[in-house]
Parts: structure tokens; C-alpha cells; sequence
């Protein structure tokens, strides 16, 4: 019978780990695999060790040390099987792994390479799938982490994994020409999975397919990885897809906020990332500078609201008592006026003048507003969704537990507009579901009740509105009174 998966073991000395590595995988390997071991003219008793193995093994001897790539080549040219797995000597394989990457890939049959999750011998990650960073480079994935981590934890496509272990169909490899010999015993992995990539196929990240690795302990790199990494650095550094952030921010370990002015917020996990202590001294002068302009902006209100009469309608605190009284709220009022007066001029010069006007003039008023408007609208306690872009002063609501809207399922802002209608108003009863019980749409967000015509209309249809100039009111648990008429209404 014809073996449907060739297991290859590329070995160059190491025959203890060989030993203890093809025991492991003879244990459990199927009836429909073949193991071949490619000995890549070891220097030790390796022969003799194979030769001991008999016909449970097929052998392949090179006389001449050729390499990583070249002894995985000359492995796959004497295969019988369609899926190919490459596999170190230096890893020792937990049950089920070989069946783990065999179920993925035929669950994923644009997959056209698939790794395997590898950790340390004390528990914590070396592989789990490889990114490529911000520099350009690869690198693996959450090296270091605990092995049970939910970022380990989940099947992923990449544009990489190790070649440590890697489960490759036959055809694919045969297409791109098998490892390049360019490389030598670094990064052939990575060049292989790009050239995958290029022509078409996906990688893929098992993560129930789990090896204990004992990373290099077999082939020399120092010496070599230059060359490696010079060969990488001409032919992919410049043209690679650099994932690493989003990656990061896919599994929850990386969060921006973008308020209404900068600086954004970002959150990182202690796990991932610490700041860069050695750029404190700059960090330092940027907060001084941010600290001196608060300072004078604060000055400049203080001038302007703070020296408002204690008294509404009473004397100035310095000025002749024959004055004319100040009223603080009229003065507030004249204030941000002025900056609505500010904003129009902006908006008519701007033909002339290319300046938009500012979004910042009366948003702070804004806010200040829709929180009025909740207070007498929406009772203590209540859950309240917001639409936002995720400002958090939308969502400072006192007594009251704000949320934005649109969310993530941990309850975050989820970063995004809804596709259309549909997925908003999927969105939304999915919250109410879940005990929202208001919703707001501020002033900023009137737009979304234009653009996402049916979730407007199944909001009129089915919830009570308060209609006020800084934010609209839906109560969620409350009926419109054209719910009745829903079903008549047009579409």
C-alpha cells in the first residue's frame, strides 16, 4: 500500500535525540505513513542507530554534509505520499500531533502548509506561528508565553510557521521548487512558506498539534545566519506583509483608542510589550510641554469662567459695585457662541483658505450636553449604549453604565463601522438581549441615521425616542407607537 503522508527527519549527528525522537513518532504513526530519516552524512554512530530500526524506517544517506534544505529535498524526491511533514530530530511529539495537522488540513484545503505548536521543555512557547515585525524580520510568535495562553490556543492563518515540524501537500511543494539551498540552516522555513504564499496557498498555525522542541540543539547557526538572513533581507524585507501589530491587536493583547484629539491611548498586555525605559527623558519633555500648555489653556478658561461672580447676578469681586452685575450662565452661553461663531467663519472661508473647520469647537459642549440630556432622561443605574468612536468622555455618564457602541465581544469599542444597516441593527438587539436598555446617538453620530437607513428605521418602528439638539434618546425596552405598523410599513 502507498503511504499517504511521508514523515522526513532530516539528522545531522544528534543520534541520542534521533533515537528518542523516531521512538516517539513510531509509536504512533499510522498505517497510512511512511517515515523516512534523511542522514545528512552524520559524524557519529547515526548509521548504526538507523540500521537498527530495520524496515520500520526508510534511510537515505548523503555523504557530503548538504544542509538543511538539500537533505529535506533529496527526502521529499524519495517520498511516496502527497502530504509531506518535515520534522526535526530535536523535537519530541505529543500524542495526537500527526492526526492534529491531518484533520487541519483537510479541514482547510487551501491550506497549503500547516505548523505546529512548539514549546520549551519548561512549558512555555517557542512556536506558534511566525510573524513578521515592524523591522521587516521574522519572528516567532509569542515566544516565552505560557503554553496554554488563548493567543497559543487558536488556529490562525499566517504568513509563515517554523519547518521544525510542517506539514506541506506534496503538489505545492513540488511547484515552488522545495526549500531553497540558498539558505543555509536558517530561514529556509520562512522562504519556502513565503514562495507558498505567493503562488496562491495559505499557512496555516495548528494549534492542537503540539511538539516539545529543544530549538538548534543539532545544527550549528552562528556561522552561517548571516548569509541566511542576507539572502532574506535582498529577496523578501521590503516586500513582506509586516503583521506583527495586527496580529497583537487581533487577539485582545493590543488596543488603540482614538479620542477626539491626540494623544491616542494604547493599551498593552505586560505579556506582550513593556515601554522603552530608555526613552524616559524624552517621554518626560513631551509630558512638561503637554503639562505647560494645559496649564496655560487652564489659565486662560480660569480668566474666562472661574472669574464669574460667586453669586449669579452679583457684583464683580474686584470692580466698582456700581458695575453692571455679571450673569456667569449668560456669559458661558456668549463663550461658546463664540466658538460656534468661529467655526462658521471657518466653514465659509474655507473655499478660499482650504482650513476645515475645527471638529474640536463646542464638542466639549457637546458632550457636556448629552450628558444633560441622560441625566433627565435615562434613570440611575440604567444601561446605556453610546455610538461613538470610541471617545471615552462620551461614556462618563454618572450613575449610569456606559458602553459604546458599536462593540467587540468583550464589551470594548470594536474599532469599526457596522457593514450596513442589517449588521447594526443585529448589533444592537444583540445588546438589548444582553440588557441594554438605552441608546443614545449623539449629535456627531446623526449621520449613521442617514447612512444606515433600516437600522433608523427599525429603531423608529419599534422604540420610544426622545428627540433633543445634542443627542437622540431610544428606549430600548419601551414601544415606538408605530410598532404596530411595522409590519405594513414599506421597506
Amino acid at each position: 500500500m502507498s503511504a499517504a503522508v511521508s514523515v522526513i527527519v532530516p539528522v545531522h549527528g544528534g543520534a541520542a535525540l534521533t533515537r528518542r525522537c523516531l521512538d516517539m513518532v513510531l509509536a504512533e504513526l499510522p498505517a497510512d505513513a511512511e517515515l523516512i530519516v534523511v542522514d545528512d552524512a552524520s559524524p557519529d554512530g547515526t548509521p548504526e542507530l538507523l540500521a537498527s530500526y530495520g524496515d520500520a524506517i526508510a534511510t537515505l544517506r548523503l555523504e557530503e554534509n548538504a544542509g538543511f534544505a538539500r537533505a529535506c529535498n533529496q527526502g521529499a524526491e524519495s517520498a511516496e505520499g502527497e502530504v509531506l511533514v518535515f520534522l526535526n530530530n530535536d523535537v519530541e511529539p505529543e500524542p495526537g500531533w500527526l492526526d492534529a495537522l491531518r484533520r487541519h488540513a483537510e479541514s482547510n484545503p487551501r491550506a497549503v502548509a500547516v505548523g505546529a505548536k512548539l514549546i520549551y521543555p519548561s512549558g512555555t512557547v517557542q512556536h506558534a506561528g511566525v510573524v513578521f515585525g515592524q523591522d521587516g524580520y521574522p519572528h516567532h510568535l509569542y515566544a516565552g508565553f505560557p503554553a496554554d495562553h488563548p493567543a497559543v490556543s487558536r488556529a490562525r492563518p499566517l504568513q509563515a510557521v517554523t519547518g521544525a515540524c510542517l506539514l506541506v501537500r506534496r503538489e505545492a511543494f513540488g511547484e515552488v521548487g522545495g526549500f531553497d539551498p540558498g539558505y543555509l540552516n536558517s530561514l529556509e522555513d520562512v522562504d519556502l512558506c513565503l514562495r507558498l504564499g505567493e503562488a496562491g496557498g495559505e499557512i496555516h498555525y495548528c494549534a492542537e498539534a503540539v511538539l516539545v522542541h529543544l530549538e538548534s540543539a543539532t545544527r550549528g547557526r552562528s556561522d552561517r545566519f548571516e548569509c541566511s538572513v542576507a539572502l532574506y533581507r535582498e529577496r523578501w524585507r521590503e516586500r513582506v506583509r509586516r503583521d506583527d501589530l495586527d496580529v497583537y491587536v487581533a487577539d485582545g493583547l493590543l488596543a488603540v483608542e482614538y479620542p477626539s484629539s491626540y494623544p491616542v491611548r494604547i493599551s498593552v498586555d505586560p505579556q506582550l510589550a513593556a515601554v522603552d525605559r530608555g526613552r524616559e527623558e524624552e517621554i518626560e519633555r513631551l509630558l512638561e510641554g503637554y503639562a505647560r500648555q494645559t496649564s496655560d489653556l487652564l489659565q486662560e478658561v480660569v480668566r474666562l469662567t472661574a472669574a464669574a461672580p460667586q453669586a449669579v447676578g452679583g457684583p464683580p469681586p474686584d470692580g466698582d459695585p456700581g458695575d453692571e452685575a455679571l450673569d456667569r450662565e449668560e456669559f458661558l452661553t456668549r463663550v461658546r457662541r463664540l466658538a460656534g461663531e468661529v467655526g462658521r467663519l471657518q466653514s465659509a472661508a474655507a473655499g478660499n483658505t482650504g482650513v476645515e473647520p475645527s471638529p474640536q469647537l463646542g464638542y466639549a459642549h457637546l458632550v457636556e450636553r448629552v450628558r444633560t440630556a441622560v441625566e433627565r432622561q435615562v434613570p440611575v443605574g440604567a444601561r446605556v449604549l453610546v455610538i461613538s468612536r470610541g471617545d471615552r468622555e462620551l461614556v462618563r455618564l454618572d450613575g449610569r453604565e456606559a458602553e459604546h457602541f458599536p462593540q467587540d465581544e468583550e464589551g470594548d469599542y470594536a474599532g469599526y463601522h457596522p457593514a450596513d444597516g442589517a449588521e447594526a441593527v443585529g448589533l444592537l438587539e444583540r445588546l438589548r438581549e444582553q440588557g441594554a436598555e438605552f441608546l443614545v446617538v449623539p449629535q456627531t453620530a446623526f449621520w449613521w441615521l442617514d447612512h444606515y437607513r433600516e437600522f433608523a428605521r427599525h429603531l423608529d418602528r419599534r422604540y420610544r425616542r426622545s428627540s433633543l439638539d445634542s443627542c437622540e434618546i431610544y428606549e430600548l425596552g419601551a414601544h415606538s407607537p408605530f410598532e404596530s405598523d411595522a409590519n405594513t410599513m414599506p421597506a
